[in-house]
């Protein structure tokens, strides 16, 4: 008999987290309507129903990411407002994601520990945070490099990863969206068991899965949601997966899998010695028309570098024939050519365009073919989009709404339409059902099997072992990047699949070491070997290279030029290159954060004025250098206010306090002249022998900055910020500050630099900061800083800095007119970013 309340022996205790009457709405949806759930302490509580259900928007709105239009929040009895992650974590809600929220350029153990690291209030403890983070993967039984970046993970690895960081957090309630989408039957297992020990800590878990499986074995109650509410929440007693699915869809429904075809046609794709160092080696197979083979065996193994490296995102060596044709594994441009299509596993990060319209996305593939001369056919397009959309039954008021805003299963139908519209040879599908629910699941399998049907060649893979068996009509089972087992659909069965794997796994083992028993793995054993040169040599190779073409220039210049390496020019040199890189350093904040501020040039220009007003002989003079410093903030509070609360583009918002600080500049003071006080000039361009003290004190700002970066609670903000704002939002990262205080700063570090050049020229110049807009952002790029945010160092800015300075320099010591000055300025801004996207090519 199933209950939907509990008996009077449940301890019906004051539910630790608790929702009554939620409602939340999107444009043309109503996605939460009046719903009410509740969690208790010492409870795993199930919530399960089809894609778009409200479960995701549901939990959203538990962890802080989202507010309701209605209703209210209870944690412990008490109604709460959340307003964001951070202030959900401080009471006690975490939650794993199911598109995981990492930071894709820190390492494993900063993006488990992101927002709670251990330390001083400035610095981390790098250590104590590798022994934490090293604990919590012991503890979930999956050792990962705690010195890896994440953006070399696997989905798998991620997932884990995610995992770990909620857990970190020790939370009162801990949110779980679809955690095991992405992981091994083992994986699962010791999922399984951490949930359980949670439990018996006293703490509430919500497991939101649609492998039905799962939650049965797992939750105490279920609640079931359908078309944004509660149809009911029911104790796991006597409760079977035909209830739960009869109660989400509302209808009956088995999971079947369509009949297999038994007479595939000609070979379509043979491959032959396919070979990636270090990934897969000497892969041959072949699929026929109308065959779908499967790739399996257990996780990690190569299955996915082997999907990847057949549509050219990983370089392989190796015979590739399509249709008798051989194919070169160039890129994936070349493989759509030559009709190969692929629909990797993570939907988010490499299938849609999040922000953009269903219509846009589906198009995307096909702009080429849609239109005539250049222009799209407009009306061709939505009729072909609409025609998809209602062919895959995606639920949407329309073809414009964000693909984000839809629901997974929704997303993955989108992109299925997307690929089929193109009719390829040969279809990719890599995890095709991952975090999908029932109903969409068998829509897929109908589609997967009808395009087999129609002559189309297909490889799958899946970790879903009943999903393979179900679907392929081949199977290859994959270990160590080889096929170790070809099995037919006639003979495959589960034992056999795990079986072939875990066979070559033990010989691996047994020849690696001798051993197969099961080791637990230790602190050092989770850090990669010579990790302190490595990551060295990972942050710094950029700025060696600007060494070396210092060198190589300082060289050549002293060759043709005797007064290059005189005292005198290298004081001079030294006294150009702090304003230009005091300026840089700020730059360097704005675009770690993705950002960029145009506002620095005229911000100069405008102290230099002010300053030649105000600094002046007697007490006074110390004033009116507050008073620069003090412009400099507020042109800096300006843009943060512009940015971050207004939400005005960086490009514009700058562009425009642009053109009000020049202005101001001019009104100011229309010419050049005044002057400041020569104690004031005196003491900035004060020298120790040749080599002025401004200069030691922007190696002093230097050395205190790169610390801060590498090592300072703020460098893992901004790097986590500019990486990923996202993942760091839900880290409970204030990222809005973060923005500000980038802005603020980079507002201060010009108006320093402003009161360098003052002491410099003697006097105000409205057009002083003329050329610093454009050197700063050549600095910073020329320095090896990622144009999108996230990576860069301050070491190769100073560099940068340093480079451009001396290149003037150069070229005024061979007599080359200043004109060609801004000519090399642009070259090298442009090489910079052409080595940049090779770089980030390259990683890709």
């Amino acid at each position: 008999m199933i209950r939907t309340e509990p008996n009077s022996s449940d301890e019906p205790t004051t539910p630790v987290l608790a929702v009554r009457d939620i409602e939340k709405s999107y444009p043309g949806v109503r996605a939460l309507e009046d719903v009410s759930f509740d969690c208790r302490a010492g409870e795993i509580h199930g919530l399960v129903g089809e894609n778009g259900a409200g479960k995701s928007t549901l939990m959203r709105i538990l962890a802080g990411v989202i507010q309701p239009g209605a209703g209210t929040i209870q944690v412990k009895g008490k109604p709460v407002v959340l307003t964001s992650p951070r202030h959900a974590h401080d009471f006690g809600i975490s939650m794993v994601y199911q598109d995981t929220r990492l930071v894709d350029d820190l390492d494993v153990a900063q993006n488990i520990l992101l927002g709670r690291e251990p330390g001083s209030s400035l610095l981390v403890n790098r250590r104590a945070l590798e022994e934490r983070a090293g604990s919590i993967l012991r503890r979930l039984g999956f050792p990962l490099d705690l010195r890896r970046p994440v953006r070399d993970l696997t989905t798998a690895e991620r997932q884990m990863v995610e995992i770990g960081r909620v857990l970190a957090t020790d939370p009162s309630v801990l949110i779980l969206d679809e955690p095991t989408s992405a992981l091994g039957r083992g994986d699962v297992q010791r999922l399984g068991e951490i949930l359980r020990g949670s439990r018996a800590a006293n703490t509430g878990v919500v497991f939101i899965s649609h492998r039905l499986g799962e939650v049965l074995n797992l939750a105490d109650r279920i609640t079931i949601m359908k078309d944004g509410k509660v149809v009911e929440t029911v104790v796991n007693a006597e409760l079977t997966e035909d209830y739960l699915v009869n109660r989400m869809v509302g209808r009956s429904l088995s999971l079947t899998f369509p009949p297999k075809q038994s007479n595939p046609g000609s070979i379509r794709l043979k491959v032959t010695n396919l070979t990636s160092p270090g990934l897969f080696s000497d892969v041959s197979f072949t699929v026929s028309s109308g065959e779908i083979v499967g790739l399996g065996g257990i996780q990690g193994n190569g299955q996915r570098e082997i999907a990847r490296a057949l549509f050219g995102v990983l370089p392989a060596t190796g015979e590739v024939q399509l249709e008798g044709v051989q194919f070169r594994l160039g890129s994936p441009r070349d493989a759509i050519r030559a009709g190969i299509v692929y629909v990797p596993a993570d939907r988010r990060r490499e299938s849609v365009f999040a922000p953009h319209s269903i219509r846009e996305n589906i198009a995307v593939p096909h702009l080429r073919t849609w239109s005539s001369f250049g222009m799209l056919n407009l009306p061709l397009e939505r009729a072909l989009v609409s025609k998809t959309v209602s062919r895959f039954r995606v639920r949407t008021p329309s073809i414009e709404q964000p693909i984000g805003l839809l629901s997974g299963g929704n997303q993955q139908k989108a992109v299925f339409g997307r690929w089929i519209l193109a009719q390829p040879k040969l279809y990719i599908f890599e995890e095709p059902t991952q975090g999908i629910d029932t109903g969409a699941k068998l829509e897929l399998y109908e589609v997967i099997r009808k395009l087999a049907e129609q002559g189309a060649a297909i490889v799958l893979l899946s970790s879903d072992l009943l999903e393979l068996i179900g679907l392929a009509d081949s199977i290859l089972v994959i270990a160590h990047g080889s096929i170790v087992d070809r099995i037919p659909a006639a003979e495959a069965t589960e034992e056999r699949i795990i079986g072939s794997a875990v066979a070559t796994e033990r010989t691996m083992e047994v020849l690696d070491s001798g051993d197969y028993s099961p080791k637990k793995e230790s602190h050092a054993a989770l850090l990669s070997p010579f990790p302190v040169a490595r990551a060295l040599a990972q942050r710094y190779t950029g700025a060696l290279l600007l060494v070396g073409a210092l060198l190589v220039l300082a060289a050549y210049t002293a060759g043709q030029s005797r007064y290059f390496l005189t005292e005198r020019n290298l004081g001079n040199l030294v006294i150009q290159i702090v304003p230009l890189a005091l300026a840089s350093i700020g730059q360097m904040t704005v675009i770690l954060l993705g950002g960029i501020d145009l506002s620095v040039g005229p911000l100069i220009s405008l102290v230099t004025t002010i300053a030649s007003f105000t600094i002046i002989d007697g007490p006074g003079g110390w004033g009116g250098v507050f008073l620069c410093l003090v412009t400099g903030l507020i042109v800096g509070g300006m843009n943060s206010a512009l940015i971050v609360w207004l939400r005005i583009p960086d490009l514009i918002s700058t562009l425009a306090t642009y053109s009000v600080v020049f202005g101001l500049a001019l009104v100011v003071r229309p010419s050049p002249g005044g002057s400041v006080s020569e104690g004031f000039a005196a003491l900035v361009t004060m020298r120790l022998g040749w080599f002025p003290v401004a200069g030691l004190a922007l190696l002093a700002i230097g050395a205190i900055g790169e610390i801060l970066l590498v090592k300072g609670r703020i460098g893992t903000r901004l790097y986590a910020v500019g990486s990923r704002s996202e993942a760091a939002f839900v880290a409970g990262i204030r990222v809005d500050r973060i923005r500000c205080f980038a802005y603020l700063f980079c507002g201060f570090m010009a108006a320093l630099a402003g009161l360098v050049v003052t002491a410099r020229i003697g006097s105000g110049d409205p057009q002083a900061g003329s050329q610093f807009t454009l050197s700063s952002i050549a600095a910073v790029v020329v320095g090896g800083t990622r144009v999108f945010g996230g990576r860069g160092t301050l070491a190769g800015t100073l560099f940068g800095a340093t480079l451009l300075v001396m290149l003037q320099n150069a070229l005024n010591q061979l007599h080359v007119t200043a004109y060609y000055q801004y000519i090399w300025t642009g070259a090298l801004l442009l090489l910079a970013v052409a080595l940049y996207s090779i770089d980030e090519y390259r990683e890709r």
